[in-house]
């Protein structure tokens, strides 16, 4: 790309020094020539000494959720201003999480437990359903309201069965405090925040490392199916891929397709990247995200086998896996409030269900079966021998991208690796 402008731009200028008459004119313009050339080459060298990384993963996996905490993490935050914008999003997810859960309750004929509470089903349905109609304060009341009755708990608890957002419970529960005129959201209401991602977002910082500062270009692309198409715009000079993999999942469906597993889904995409003839020397720091949502499924009863059942091939049977030590005490010590976060590596987390480690370790392992080359799912996808990877390597986190302590973590891990990646790319080690 650089080589074709500084052609054409070359050319221009040839063309335009033929204009000048005499040879003091065409002095100049050689003159100026060179000088945007050396810009030219310094902007690109400048942009070359930059880590560009890519977030990629399917639709509401957590990359826009990882961008603001590198934000927090490495830009100042947010200020006033930036907060204060966000509150009408806060209150669309208010509206959609209702419109969400009322429009299940009508779907799966769970009624409201008290009979006062069905004329503001009505009116919240009525008004929610309109998404150009002003979020009132009498909707905002109502629907505080309308989540305290059973009936309405009670299709939450379900909501594996339909589409809900992870902020629904987040925002409902703090009504309240939303409603208040002087509300100003806090960094956690600005993470647990949903706005759907429909253009490539783009931040830039630098981070100190051995005495200098390292500057990182981020790029956060759309994870629904309509912005794939996207993706290649912004493969050029990248260092490494965040993949990030929503664990939590397993037992939904895709928004733009009822009838596909959103983990299945998840794990076709990375393959297609891993895959990726353009991205065959580039390096992927799998995420395997949301891991605080799937300990509360699990706690709940919900039960991953149901994927064997349904897709034999590619999951296999839960119930004969069986983790590694290696592999459950690297999960405990990963999930949030072990020791990266100045707990001493302990055998056993109590805190933890047996059950929640055995699925994320189950789930991770599907990902790397396909890294390592055993298993394939796409038959669009071209085999390729064991060298054919030798030049970039997939390394897996366990994250929780609304806990900002545990992706500082994650993210001083990943440092190194992607800073020795991009001196890998220089020929310096």
């Amino acid at each position: 790309m650089r080589d074709q402008v500084m052609s054409c731009f070359g050319s221009c200028v040839e063309e335009s020094t033929r204009l000048y008459s005499t040879p003091e004119e065409s002095k100049r313009a050689r003159l100026r020539d060179k000088q945007l050339t050396r810009l030219l080459n310094k902007h690109h060298n400048e942009e070359m000494k930059k880590l560009k990384l890519l977030l990629l993963g399917t639709g509401e996996s957590g990359k826009s959720t990882l961008t603001k905490q590198m934000k927090i993490i490495h830009i100042n935050g947010f200020d006033k201003q930036e907060r204060l914008a966000k509150i009408l999003d806060i209150k669309r997810n208010v509206r959609d999480a209702i419109l969400a859960i009322s429009g299940a309750m009508q779907n799966l004929s769970i009624p409201v437990l008290e009979g006062k509470n069905q004329p503001k089903l009505d009116f919240v349905l009525r008004e929610a359903s309109n998404s150009e109609q002003e979020i009132t304060d009498e909707f905002l009341s109502t629907t505080q309201e309308l989540w305290q009755d059973e009936g309405v708990q009670n299709c939450f608890e379900q909501s594996h069965k339909y589409q809900l957002s992870d902020c629904a419970k987040y925002f409902l529960d703090k009504l309240e405090e939303i409603r208040k005129d002087d509300y100003i959201p806090s960094d956690q209401d600005i993470l647990r925040c949903r706005a759907i991602t429909t253009s490539i977002q783009n931040i830039e910082f630098k981070v100190p490392d051995a005495g200098n500062h390292v500057k990182f270009s981020v790029y956060d692309v759309g994870g629904q199916r309509g912005e794939r198409k996207k993706w290649i715009q912004v493969f050029d000079s990248v260092v490494a891929i965040l993949y990030v993999a929503d664990a939590s999942t397993f037992d939904q469906n895709l928004l733009e397709d009822s009838q596909k597993n959103r983990l299945l889904e998840s794990l076709e995409i990375f393959e297609q990247v891993w895959n990726n003839r353009f991205l065959r020397n580039v390096s992927i720091l799998l995420f395997i995200n949301k891991i605080d949502i799937l300990a509360e499924k699990i706690v709940k009863g919900r039960d991953i086998q149901k994927l064997h059942e349904q897709y034999p091939d590619v999951f296999p049977d839960y119930t004969k896996f069986t983790p590694s030590n290696h592999d459950k005490l690297e999960f405990m010590d990963s999930y949030p409030g072990g020791c990266g976060q100045g707990r001493k590596k302990s055998r056993s987390r109590p805190d933890i269900d047996p059950e929640v480690t055995k699925t994320a370790v189950y789930i991770k392992e599907l990902f790397m079966k396909i890294a390592r080359g055993d298993l394939k799912l796409k038959e669009t996808v071209q085999p390729h021998d064991k060298d054919w990877h030798a030049q970039h390597t997939c390394e897996y986190y366990y994250t929780c991208a609304v806990d900002t302590n545990h992706v500082t973590k994650v993210l001083e891990g990943c440092r190194t690796v992607i800073i020795r990646k991009h001196l890998e790319r220089f020929g310096i080690i």
